[in-house]
């Protein structure tokens, strides 16, 4: 009798962390793609960002330019 129930003991053991184990994978994966998808809105943020900085410096050395034909030419 003993050995059996030591025997049922261990199956309800090894199911209880065979599904605590599936459990937090489960909710490892759905996290994991929580992540990237945050990671995917940053990249695209910072890529918008660097666009809008590239646009400015253009136009900043276009203004420049502006200012330094307009200090060359007689008043």
């Amino acid at each position: 009798m003993i050995p059996e129930l030591v025997g049922a003991l261990g199956l309800v053991f090894a199911a209880l962390i065979t599904g605590l184990f599936h459990r937090m994978r489960r909710e490892n994966n759905a996290a994991h793609g929580d992540a990237i998808a945050k990671l995917e809105d940053i990249a695209e943020t910072v890529h918008e960002i660097d666009e809008q900085l590239d646009e400015m410096a253009e136009w900043q050395e276009e203004h420049q330019k502006y200012h330094e034909r307009s200090a060359r030419t007689p008043r």
